[in-house]
């Protein structure tokens, strides 16, 4: 099995890339080759809407020239997708949020026929840390992926959040274990 992970963190060694760690580190305790992402460190331009990806039904056939068309090949490669991020104002940061609009050119609308996505076969997680409480913070985030993957026509595995009450909670046992846990549910869903 493998695992694509993009870290949509913006800083480096944050919270949320401590406990996408933890998770990675389980994944591949069990079998998983895991291969990351470090959107900060990527040119990753926003979807401009004009479907011209729609008309190739066998690639994510975008048009922008930019590191989107390498993380498209290993997300096709890769049976989980786990999407990371801080939580700020109730959602991604903005280098995920132009992934995850980018991740529309998966869909295929054939003339004449149903439409498909690209993706199919593949399960979708997230992962997110929140200064605040997590229930009330992290909730829209969830909800956007999951309709992005029922969209999609993909499993939804749910999301782990961490709380950030400091470094050494957010890479403490408790978070640790939680991460770990999430990562064992990824594997066997």
């Amino acid at each position: 099995m493998k695992a694509c992970i993009l870290l949509g963190n913006t800083r480096e060694n944050s919270n949320t890339e401590a406990v996408s760690r933890f998770f990675a580190d389980e994944l591949s305790a069990g079998g998983v080759e895991v291969r990351f992402f470090k959107l900060r460190e990527m040119n990753i331009l926003p979807c401009v809407g004009c479907d011209a990806c729609h008309s190739e039904l066998d690639s994510f056939g975008c048009v922008l020239s930019d590191d989107m068309a390498e993380m498209a090949d290993e997300i096709l490669a890769s049976e989980l997708l786990v999407l990371t991020s801080p939580v700020y104002t109730w959602l991604p940061t903005p280098s995920l949020k132009a992934v995850m609009d980018r991740l529309y050119a998966f869909t295929k609308y054939p003339e004449g026929e149903d439409e498909f996505n690209l993706m199919k076969g593949r399960r979708l997680a997230l992962i997110t840390t929140s200064a605040s409480e997590c229930d009330e913070n992290c909730d829209l985030l969830s909800e956007a992926v999951r309709r992005m993957a029922q969209y999609a026509g993909l499993p939804y595995l749910g999301y782990f959040a961490a709380q950030d009450k400091g470094r050494e909670y957010i890479t403490g046992k408790e978070v640790e274990n939680g991460a770990r846990a999430f990562a064992r549910k990824c594997i066997e869903n």
